[in-house]
This record gives C-alpha cells, sequence and structure tokens, in this order.
C-alpha cells in the first residue's frame, strides 16, 4: 500500500514539477537558433539536490551536457550558461558519459545513476539517458 503524502510533500512534489518545466523550456529556448531549429545533437541531464530531491532555497542548478563530441558539448555549456538556465554546467562527450557508468570514481557512477533528462535533441548513436 503506497503511504500518503502530507500536504507539504505534495507542494514541494508540485514546485519541482513546475520547476522541472520551466528549466526544460529554457533550455530548449537556449539550444535553438532563431529559425527554430536545434543547434546541435546533445542531451542536457540534470543531477545533484535538484534531481535527488533534496534541495533547498540555496541549491543550485547542476547541469550535464552530451554530446557526440567535447568541442561540440562545451559550446552548447557556453549557451546554457550565457542564457542563465544552470549554474553549473559541465560538458562531456558521449564516450566519456557513457564510460561513466562503470568509472571508478564514486562521483561519476554517483552522477550517471541519478541524473535526470531535460532536453534531447537525438543523432545517430546519441542515445544517452542515464
Amino acid at each position: 500500500m503506497a503511504r500518503q503524502l502530507s500536504p507539504l510533500e505534495r507542494l514541494r512534489q508540485a514546485r519541482q514539477q513546475r520547476w522541472l518545466a520551466e528549466r526544460r523550456q529554457a533550455i530548449a529556448e537556449a539550444l535553438t537558433d532563431g529559425d527554430g531549429l536545434a543547434v546541435a545533437p546533445c542531451q542536457v541531464l540534470l543531477f545533484g539536490s535538484r534531481a535527488r530531491g533534496d534541495w533547498d532555497g540555496h541549491s543550485d542548478t547542476d547541469l550535464l551536457v552530451v554530446a557526440p563530441t567535447r568541442p561540440q558539448a562545451d559550446g552548447l555549456a557556453d549557451r546554457l550558461l550565457e542564457a542563465g538556465v544552470g549554474d553549473d554546467v559541465i560538458a562531456i562527450s558521449l564516450a566519456d558519459w557513457q564510460a561513466a557508468a562503470h568509472s571508478p570514481s564514486p562521483h561519476w557512477r554517483s552522477l550517471h545513476a541519478q541524473a535526470i533528462p531535460l532536453y534531447e535533441r537525438p543523432s545517430p548513436g546519441l542515445v544517452v539517458s542515464g
């Protein structure tokens, strides 16, 4: 039997869902050119306290940009930072992201496990979900 959420927990979940929808929209706008076309294949993932659900009023927005190459990811991360969409934006190539799931680093394994997709513009071979 599922546990009933308290009114405060329901309010927190509703706030999180609104916040996620706003971030998704802001990311899509930042990664779209004036002609309405996305600038490059990529996926943008949320990690950190916002992804885990233990955020508070001092939490920042941690994003990871995965693209076929690191230079592409760097350029897309710069767009997100310039648009003010994320506070900490990490750029990573698809190959490095896929390797992170099996990294000896607990940081990368944890990030891989908790990441929430916020945006995806696929290309052949770009399947990067955490």
